[in-house]
């Protein structure tokens, strides 16, 4: 069942929550509204306890998303109106990077410029093999700031560079191949494996996964022995949750862990 108070933006709710770019006419392309609605959204299931993976996709045929809304871009004015717009797409990116359930994108035909920043600001990432990757600004007179942060954590700096001072574009086995896309599959098969992704994702315990993306989000930055000694204070944690209890007593009793839900305290 659908529900949000924009149709751009389609969330299916369940433990398993599919969001969805509705924009197929433009090619899902990421305008103002679009990209404050799915800010909302994410804040918003972060808090719904019912809610274990989020699963990011597009309706369509043509495009996950090919960018930004170049019309609404050339109708910009002023300074404070362009820093508005582009800041949208960094308050959509942090807003991804803080949600504790782990974000699942499935990607298909264009995923390009700010599409292909959505796509890196999931946690994972299932591409069907028509995926095409590109970050095209520069041949408009653009340069893509502010997702060449999320995208370069995927690919690195040469990587990326490479495609944003070129303009170019990759296929989905190349983008599997630097590392960007976890899984590949079939155009016909994107919605069973991704779901199927979700599902498994589901079936853990959410408190640990949240622990495990805060922990990965926070130590990645770090100088290596910062790294070492803050892990070391958030393995502490997660031992120390109901749900880790209940998985190790899952193990001898050889039954599947009946997670508890609880977050650890410090």
């Amino acid at each position: 069942m659908s529900e949000g108070r924009d149709d751009a933006v389609l969330v299916e709710r369940g433990r398993v929550t599919t969001v969805r770019l509705n924009r197929p006419a433009a090619r899902n392309a990421l305008n103002a509204r679009v990209m404050d609605r799915l800010r909302q959204v994410f804040q918003e299931l972060a808090q719904d306890p019912d809610v274990a993976v989020i699963r990011l996709t597009a309706t369509g045929e043509q495009a996950f998303s090919a960018g930004a809304d170049l019309r609404e871009v050339e109708a910009l004015t002023g300074v404070e109106d362009v820093r508005a717009y582009f800041g949208g797409m960094a308050l959509l990116l942090e807003a991804m990077f803080a949600c504790p359930k782990p974000i699942v994108a499935a990607a298909f035909g264009y995923t390009l410029a700010g599409g292909m920043g959505l796509a890196a600001g999931a946690d994972l990432l299932v591409a069907a093999s028509d995926t095409v990757f590109g970050l095209p600004e520069v041949g408009v007179g653009l340069f893509p700031m502010v997702v060449m942060a999320a995208i370069s954590r995927h690919i690195g700096r040469r990587r990326t560079l490479q495609l944003a001072f070129t303009g170019g574009r990759i296929d989905a086995a190349t983008a599997e191949r630097w590392g960007f896309v976890n899984q590949l599959c079939a155009r016909a098969d994107l919605e069973a494996e991704s779901l199927a992704l979700c599902e498994r994702l589901s079936s853990q315990s959410a408190a640990i996964l949240a622990l495990g993306k805060e922990a990965y989000g926070q130590m990645a930055d770090m100088a290596y022995p910062a790294q070492l000694h803050y892990l070391k204070d958030m393995v502490s944690l997660v031992a120390l949750s109901d749900d880790s209890k209940e998985g190790v007593r899952a193990f001898w009793e050889k039954r599947p862990p009946v997670w508890p839900g609880k977050p650890p305290t410090s």
